[in-house]
């Protein structure tokens, strides 16, 4: 066994419990709260995917989880489908238009892919949710209301079980995720990431994996809001606006945009940071500022993130306390935990 596989797994192991348990001791409210950073933490993973995968910038993740959202608020508070089949509908629909965006985006990187993404954005912002727009898709005037639904026979109204629904779901996709990258996909993403010329040179078909990376991490989002439809048994065009989008690629790359673990974090902090606030003689309207703040900082001291720079003087410490004489290399590959 990989010496270095145990430590990870226990922490892994000891972060699970450590979900399951804790959100049993709250109260219903912060057990709602749990369910949301839970799903949260899904499209922190889709941005994982896309940017520390692949390097591609995206501020339009939540109008991929928009198109989750209203699809399955459509289809089960419109139509009276079943969730399960409306959940489906929905992750592709997101997928799909997740590669629709990838296509000019294989040409773009940089400053004018950050445009694109915005534009996208924008777009859906001030056209496709508009009350006026496309009312069979956003509702018209009136909010579309899909209620939490049953598993197995058992109804998930209760707080913790609609907890432990989400929080399942979210292991699933980390999952996915982590398999993706431990894989061959995982080492041709990387090698795309590191330069699209030499990826070619090699033989790989780069607009294909670029598209596919699109997709998924449009996928996953498009997942993350079929499932805050019913955790919040409404759906609403503010929730799913462009400062959202921009507040997650900051709270991503905070943590480390390229692991895994910033997904959990992240999820947490997004929710629970303006929750705090609020209990503070501040207010939850100085998240953004405080988030902005910290971003800053720690692209002067920790570009990489929170999550890498901690894993590394760990990992310098452990070397120093066996009192080996050399040190690993500094690009030497973090280890993650999740």
């Amino acid at each position: 066994m990989n010496i270095a596989a145990r430590p990870r797994r226990t922490l892994v192991g000891a972060g699970i419990a450590v979900a399951l348990i804790i959100p049993a001791l709250l109260s219903p409210f912060d057990q709602d709260e749990a369910a949301l950073a839970a799903i949260t933490a899904m499209l922190v993973v889709s941005v994982v995917v896309l940017s520390g995968y692949v390097g591609q910038i995206s501020f339009c993740q939540f109008s991929f989880a928009a198109i989750g959202a209203f699809t399955t608020g459509a289809l089960v508070d419109g139509q009276g489908w079943s969730f399960w089949l409306a959940m489906p509908v929905g992750v592709v629909a997101a997928a799909a238009v997740g590669v629709l965006v990838g296509i000019p985006a294989l040409r773009l990187t940089g400053l004018l892919l950050s445009v694109l993404t915005v534009a996208v954005a924008l777009f859906f912002d001030r056209f496709v949710l508009a009350t006026d727009t496309l009312p069979a898709f956003s509702g018209g005037s009136l909010q579309w209301h899909p209620h939490k639904p049953s598993l197995f026979g058992v109804q998930l109204t209760g707080e913790y079980g609609f907890y432990l629904f989400t929080f399942a779901m979210f292991l699933l996709v980390v999952l996915l995720v982590w398999n993706l990258r431990s894989g061959k996909a995982g080492r041709v993403l990387r090698a795309v990431r590191d330069s699209e010329l030499a990826a070619a040179t090699m033989g790989l078909n780069v607009t294909a994996w670029k598209l596919a990376a699109f997709g998924l991490s449009a996928g996953i989002a498009g997942l993350a809001g079929c499932l805050l439809a019913v955790a919040n048994e409404s759906v609403s065009a503010g929730s799913y606006d462009f400062l959202h989008s921009v507040q997650l690629l900051a709270i991503a790359t905070v943590w480390g945009v390229g692991v895994l673990t910033a997904a959990a974090l992240g999820g947490a902090f997004f929710v629970y940071g303006p929750e705090l606030l609020a209990k503070t003689p501040l207010s939850a309207k100085w998240f953004s500022l405080i988030l902005g703040a910290v971003l800053v900082a720690q692209l002067v001291y920790s570009p990489d993130g929170i999550i890498p720079k901690v894993a590394e003087d760990i990992r310098h410490a452990l070397h120093r306390r066996r009192g080996d004489a050399s040190m690993p290399p500094a690009d030497a590959p973090v280890v993650e935990v999740a």
